[in-house]
């Protein structure tokens, strides 16, 4: 299985992350970090993943999301994309995108408080939504 491993940091102590690493994975292999030729095509995925506020203390990486997609129609495009928030090797909670008739549009999208404010709503589904959009745009 092929996923995207997002640690977000508050190296700064101010509160909010500051700092973003992408990590492309294969299984349990790491494929590679971004590079610098990546930065552009996650510029609106990072600035999306940022809104959920699940990020590190300092430089630490126990905090991150692991995204995924399943293709069980092995017609190139995914039924379903799963995002995974990791409190170091417990799964914190998790969020979905279900695409039911397979047309390329995710008609369900399961999530809870993936923005952390205290409420699971419309805007939780918002950000899994785009957190989705972007993830496939980036092609991994």
């Amino acid at each position: 299985m092929r996923y995207l491993k997002v640690i977000a940091q508050d190296r700064s102590g101010k509160g909010v992350a500051d700092t973003l690493h992408v990590e492309f994975y294969e299984g349990d292999q790491l494929q590679r970090k971004a590079t610098e030729a990546d930065r552009q095509r996650l510029k609106s995925f990072s600035k999306t993943y940022l809104k959920c506020a699940w990020f590190n203390s300092g430089e630490g990486e126990d905090r991150h999301v692991r995204i995924f997609s399943h293709n069980p129609s092995a017609d190139g495009t995914p039924e379903t994309v799963r995002l995974h928030f990791h409190e170091g090797p417990v799964i914190a909670y998790k969020a979905a995108a279900h695409d039911l008739d397979n047309d390329g549009v995710f008609e369900l999208i399961l999530s809870s408080d993936v923005d952390n404010d205290g409420r699971a709503d419309r805007t939780d589904r918002n950000r899994v939504r785009s957190l989705v959009r972007e993830f496939l745009r980036v092609g991994w």
